[in-house]
């Protein structure tokens, strides 16, 4: 615990309010944070942000010794977030959330907009992939206002339905697939995290060995933390166990993958994370399931539905996007996906090749 004005605080949010002291009026210390977190190297992560790969390692041993805290391990030539990196990083994503907003706001004051449509995003994942994009729209279409709808998968589809958003970026089942246009991105895998104590831990692979394959329904007596009803990945993990006819005892569930990640690692129970959250040296292994458990990743709208112009450059901006973040399982276009690429494709100078 430590003492700000008299006011007691945990660790997360001393943290959280040092960097709302510090980066509240230099997003770009954000952005290299993102950078890092996202590309897991600081050659490429520098690269990305255009600035030398000494300035940004510079960088970030100034932002942990100002901090007192360290926010990334070096695992096999990777950087990896600890926990406390995890909420710096997700301090980050906010702030960058909250500049684009403001930025927008502000320029409508002096901006005739001649249009508008609205974006579901999810906190972590869409929040960021939408920072991304959102630079690069308003330069071609100034006068097109996006407003946004921050909530989870669950909520942002009832949304769509309602026609309260007009396109919504996420993952989906593929029952989703059926109900709704999807423009899929990418496939993201789940994999099972097993605190190292369990007695099938010892059947996981070696952290740089691809990961073992194992059945469910050999942790039918252990208990799970799952992810909560808000989000896609519970109905993709629940409709898999119930294939194989388990009833899980839930010992703690959220929709906050943040929540559910310190959970796992606290050894409360096993459960499911994607990738980007199945780090080494955490007291715990990793298999994926025998399939495979997986969820399309993309930006969805409604059947019967003719996108604007503007609309689809955006969704072609989500797939760009996409194509250069991190993710072992690559690109996965599928058909809707391609017709945007060839759309765009000659007059933004990219392709899915290049």
């Amino acid at each position: 615990m430590y003492t700000i004005s008299k006011i007691y605080v945990t660790t997360k949010e001393l943290i959280h309010y040092k960097l709302m002291m510090r980066c509240v009026m230099n997003t770009k210390a954000c952005e290299y944070i993102v950078a890092i977190a996202e590309k897991k190297n600081l050659s490429a992560a520098a690269a990305s942000l255009g600035i030398s790969q000494p300035t940004l390692s510079s960088f970030l041993s100034n932002t942990e010794r100002n901090l007192k805290q360290t926010l990334f391990t070096r695992q096999k030539k990777e950087f990896v977030p600890t926990p406390a990196g995890q909420i710096y990083l997700e301090a980050c994503r906010e702030i960058i959330q909250v500049k684009n907003r403001t930025y927008q706001s502000m320029l409508s004051l002096s901006s005739q907009y001649t249009d508008r449509f609205t974006v579901g995003v999810t906190p972590h994942r869409g929040s960021t992939v939408f920072s991304k994009a959102f630079a690069q729209f308003y330069r071609r279409y100034p006068n097109i206002y996006i407003d946004i709808k921050e909530g989870y998968l669950v909520s942002l589809l009832q949304a769509l339905d309602n026609h309260e958003t007009d396109l919504v970026l996420g993952s989906v089942t593929k029952e989703d697939m059926i109900t709704y246009n999807v423009m899929q991105n990418s496939i993201d895998e789940l994999y099972l995290c097993v605190p190292d104590f369990h007695p099938l831990a010892s059947l996981a692979s070696p952290p740089t060995a691809p990961k073992a394959q194992i059945n469910v329904e050999r942790f039918q007596d252990t208990p799970f933390v799952m992810w909560g009803p808000d989000t896609t990945n519970r109905k993709v993990v629940l409709g898999r166990l119930s294939e194989v006819g388990m009833k899980p005892t839930i010992v703690y569930e959220s929709n906050n993958v943040l929540l559910i990640d310190q959970m796992i690692q606290g050894g409360v129970g096993v459960g499911f994370l994607p990738d980007a959250y199945c780090r080494p040296n955490q007291h715990r292994v990793y298999f994926s399931l025998n399939p495979p458990l997986t969820c399309a990743i993309g930006t969805i709208y409604r059947k019967n539905v003719r996108l604007t112009r503007p609309q689809r450059y955006f969704a072609y901006l989500i797939a760009k996007a996409q194509m250069f973040s991190v993710n072992p399982w690559g690109v996965d276009f599928n058909e809707l996906t391609m017709e945007l690429v060839k759309e765009f494709e000659e007059e933004d100078g990219w392709t899915p090749d290049n």
